[in-house]
């Protein structure tokens, strides 16, 4: 894709409420803007039409690998900064390692939300095989 049809895109996404579509091998990807609480508003990516939570966990039999390419990952830190840290200085670097050996280690999870259209541009960029349905709806 050209980058006046990424820009494009980035205009229609930033409107109150835009609906994009792509299509990616054999999979129709809408991307809507919808209310996540009283004032704050998400970009969701659904396949198909529809999303599941259990799609963007490796571990779950419904794993769909397109989440890693068009879902956002959202990363968090087992023990916050300040707490490691406090830990640390309280027991010593070796004994802190010792009692909390995943001390440093954080999880990710993969959400089909994103709350820019910035990142989520960014990602979908990605994507190799990516074709905006809108632009083939106008060439037809």
């Amino acid at each position: 894709m050209t980058k006046e049809q990424w820009a494009k895109i980035a205009e229609e996404l930033q409107s109150y409420f835009p609906r994009v579509q792509f299509k990616y091998q054999d999979t129709v990807i809408t991307v809507t803007r919808e209310r996540d609480g009283e004032s704050r508003t998400v970009l969701v990516v659904y396949f198909d039409g529809k999303w599941r939570g259990a799609w963007g966990d490796e571990k779950h039999k419904d794993y769909n690998p397109a989440t890693r390419l068009f879902w956002f990952e959202k990363k968090k830190r087992l023990y916050p900064a300040k707490r490691a840290a406090k830990i640390e200085k309280e027991l010593g670097k070796r004994r802190a390692r010792e009692y909390f050996p995943r001390l440093y280690d954080s999880i990710s999870a993969w959400l089909p939300f994103f709350s820019s259209s910035t990142s989520l541009i960014r990602q979908f960029k990605k994507a190799e095989g990516l074709v905006w349905l809108r632009e083939q709806e106008e060439e037809q």
